[in-house]
């Protein structure tokens, strides 16, 4: 139902004859069916990151160099605008990173939602820079609020923080828990510390602990946790004197900090050289991942245009020659070549054989949804607000052809540019991953205004073929291993008198 409302939603304005929705209604159950036959997606156990060293590090910033050297061959090629900028506020960020490595700073964030006891955490630290040397502490406050963003908040940390004490006041929540996850398995070293234990009966607070520690012990690696009190709460006293008259007076318990103090101090003599090495690295990995944002902006430019190429060739495939249903063929055969295309853009390189497989894998995939049908309804209802000519026959077609092609290339530069910031250029494509995207774009490419912008396109390039093609004399698409697209479109006869 959902997929059927999806598709329903983007339907143009005209569109209300029976035929459409039926149609729509099947793709969305495609789209159902689909989801119920593919794989669960489980994502694998995540692998927590080596311990690095100094060396390690090093080698890692001058791994940057000839990508750097890349990238800046590629703007140049492309004549991309402030390129030389580009370039050297990059090498700025690498050489930045040599002398981080440097650092006797040691970055501490203490995180944790309103009133869990940051503060007066903080106040109990604060001495500890002093008494150690030659290393020194820097604390930072991060709160953690319902409309804070986990996720941002956490790479945050491990960007800019060497070592992270996150507080509770309750039992472990499954947001902090996945905090906690992202932070262990990305190299940082973290605390977890129940705080305002005196909040708790004498009884219930080792049975809390208990419970916190026990679902923390599926993190890997495993984790320091301690149970603190930071300020506690005043407390009557009740004492008798040798007569036996009772007295009363209040009294504030002394804070429970040592634990944390002591990690923390084991943290500033034993490890800054290498906590502060973990960061760096986690600095050098984002860097790389900027310069790939970078290449992944560049090589969309040059493959739109390839996209936008074999989009009206398929077009003027399905205009010169109307069948009974869309030409599946002619459409995987684009689809290969296009496929091959783009994973040479994005230096991900396919052999011929390769990239038709994924795009008969694809073009499954895409019959299974019913965007084949779905696509032809609503570009039918899209046409009929244009002239006659173009709502009959081949020229539905064309523009379905058109369609399904952009769908495909726009599907396909996403997964090619997710592959290479994740750093899984070199794994087997996966026609399933590529459908996932390709269904992740469809609510966009179901809306009246890409359906009529596609179409005002489809206009201008379509209509000089009207006279110039006949069925006979259809364009054909030339696939060749060397990631040359070839259309050949029959020359316009030649009428007596003019020049040849």
């Amino acid at each position: 139902m959902a997929a059927s409302l999806s598709l329903l939603g983007g339907l143009y304005d005209g569109l209300t004859d029976s035929s459409t929705l039926i149609s729509l209604i099947a793709a969305g159950a495609g789209v159902w069916w689909w989801r119920r036959q593919r794989p669960t997606n489980q994502l694998a156990d995540p692998k927590p990151a080596a311990p690095v060293d100094r060396t390690a590090v090093e080698a890692a910033i001058a791994g940057l160099t000839p990508s750097l050297e890349a990238l800046q061959q590629e703007l140049s090629s492309f004549d991309w605008p402030d390129r030389d900028a580009i370039i050297a506020e990059f090498e700025q960020q690498r050489q930045s990173l040599k002398a981080a490595l440097d650092r006797s700073v040691l970055q501490v964030a203490i995180v944790g939602a309103a009133r869990s006891g940051k503060s007066a955490l903080m106040d109990h630290l604060g001495q500890l820079s002093a008494s150690v040397q030659p290393t020194s502490l820097n604390l930072t406050e991060v709160a953690l609020t319902a409309a804070t963003p986990h996720p941002e908040v956490v790479a945050d940390l491990l960007q800019h923080q060497d070592a992270t004490i996150y507080l509770i006041t309750e039992d472990l929540t499954e947001s902090a828990l996945a905090d906690l996850q992202t932070l262990t398995v990305a190299g940082q070293r973290v605390m977890l510390s129940l705080n305002k234990q005196d909040n708790y009966l004498p009884a219930d607070r080792e049975a809390v602990f208990t419970q916190v520690q026990q679902r923390l012990e599926p993190l890997s690696p495993p984790l320091t946790s301690c149970a603190i009190a930071t300020a506690p709460k005043p407390i009557k006293v009740r004492t008798y004197d040798d007569a036996g008259q009772a007295m009363e007076r209040v009294e504030t318990p002394e804070p429970e900090v040592d634990s944390v103090v002591t990690l923390v101090q084991q943290w500033l003599t034993e490890e800054t050289p290498h906590l502060v090495a973990q960061t760096v690295m986690r600095q050098v990995q984002q860097l790389q991942r900027d310069l790939q944002a970078q290449f992944n902006q560049v090589r969309r430019q040059q493959a739109q245009p390839l996209v936008d190429q074999l989009q009206w060739a398929a077009a003027a495939t399905a205009f010169a020659s109307p069948l009974p249903s869309l030409d599946l063929l002619a459409a995987i055969a684009i689809n290969g070549q296009l496929v091959m295309d783009l994973s040479r853009v994005y230096q991900q390189p396919l052999a011929l054989d390769q990239a038709k497989t994924i795009a008969s894998e694809l073009a499954s995939v895409v019959v299974k949804l019913g965007i084949v049908e779905a696509s032809t309804q609503l570009l039918t209802g899209a046409l009929k607000s244009h002239a006659a000519t173009f709502a009959v026959g081949g020229s539905v077609q064309a523009f379905s052809a058109a369609y399904l092609t952009r769908l495909s290339g726009e599907s396909l530069m996403a997964y090619f540019e997710e592959r290479a910031l994740s750093g899984q250029a070199e794994t087997a494509l996966s026609a399933t991953a590529i459908g996932q995207k390709l269904q992740a774009l469809l609510p966009t490419t179901q809306r009246s205004e890409f359906l009529q912008n596609l179409i005002a396109q489809g206009l201008q390039k379509l209509s000089p073929l009207t006279q110039a093609l006949s069925p006979s004399a259809a364009p054909t698409v030339e696939l060749s291993a060397s990631g040359v697209t070839t259309v050949v479109v029959p020359a316009e006869p030649i009428a007596p008198g003019e020049p040849a």
